[in-house]
């Protein structure tokens, strides 16, 4: 495993700052092709956040961890809401990160950005603070095995402040999904994803394409290539399995708050 380092300072050329928020705005409508009641998680996320944090009850600036972070789409969201959060945002991928502090560059109060393995246990020397009142994570750690999985969250109950919360907005199937109604379940979901891609978003894939074709990144995708290697197979762990591991991790109530096909949002409460 590598050791968490800062992410890489970004060049303060325009066009790059102009470039990232492309690809970011591009990432959006990319990531909707897949997820598509995406915003309504986010806006339920933020939510939770707001009720169970009380940003306004802290007599402090409120503290957000996310986790595996990408371009910064959860810790936008955030700040949008809750503009003076101390939000700190890490992932294994320098490029993500690159565009991601790139595009937030202007805001007022932007958020923390480093680059870190979760994987290793390393990482969390790297925070700026030893407790948070929300850790949240959208769309990545279904890449972790179980056991991954399982030491993570255990580090992240670890983190919160008494009575915080854990939220993880992610790709959570079912055990065994099986029969007609799983069937019919997968078949709109391709149908939706028709629907996004006939409108005019990009494929994963085709957004990783336009990202390797632009030479201004070219170092960032040298980078990205470097800390991801040959990337691994989608572990997929089922919703049952984080909810287990949750509250062997010791969170006092653990539930899925919000699902819709195989995606869902976990909520935990330390």
């Amino acid at each position: 495993m590598s050791t968490p380092t800062d992410a890489p300072n970004p060049s303060p050329a325009g066009d790059r700052t102009a470039l990232a928020r492309d690809l970011v705005a591009e990432w959006e409508r990319q990531q909707e092709v897949y997820i598509a009641y995406r915003e309504n998680r986010f806006a339920l996320m933020v939510d939770l956040v707001e009720l169970v944090a009380r940003p306004a009850d802290l007599g402090r600036p409120l503290r957000v961890l996310d986790l595996a972070c990408g371009p910064g789409s959860a810790t936008k969201r955030v700040l949008a809401r809750f503009p003076d959060a101390e939000v700190v945002a890490i992932d294994l991928d320098p490029l993500l990160v690159e565009l991601g502090r790139l595009d937030q560059a202007e805001a007022t109060t932007g958020p923390t950005w480093l680059v870190g393995d979760l994987r290793d246990p390393a990482w969390v020397t790297q925070l700026p603070h030893t407790e948070y009142d929300a850790v949240i994570s959208t769309t990545a750690l279904h890449w972790l095995t179980g056991a991954e999985l399982s030491d993570l969250y255990a580090t992240v109950h670890g983190l919160l402040t008494p009575g915080g919360v854990f939220l993880n907005g992610d790709y959570l199937p079912a055990r065994r999904p099986s029969g007609r109604v799983a069937e019919l379940a997968t078949e709109v979901g391709r149908m939706r994803e028709e629907r996004a891609l006939t409108a005019g978003a990009q494929a994963w894939e085709t957004w990783w394409e336009r990202v390797r074709a632009v030479p201004e990144l070219a170092s960032e995708v040298a980078a990205h290539d470097a800390a991801l290697g040959q990337r691994r197979e989608n572990q997929a762990p089922s919703r049952a399995f984080h909810l287990e591991a949750l509250r062997e991790a010791g969170f006092s109530d653990v539930d899925l708050v919000w699902h819709d096909l195989t995606e869902g949002l976990v909520c935990a409460l330390a």
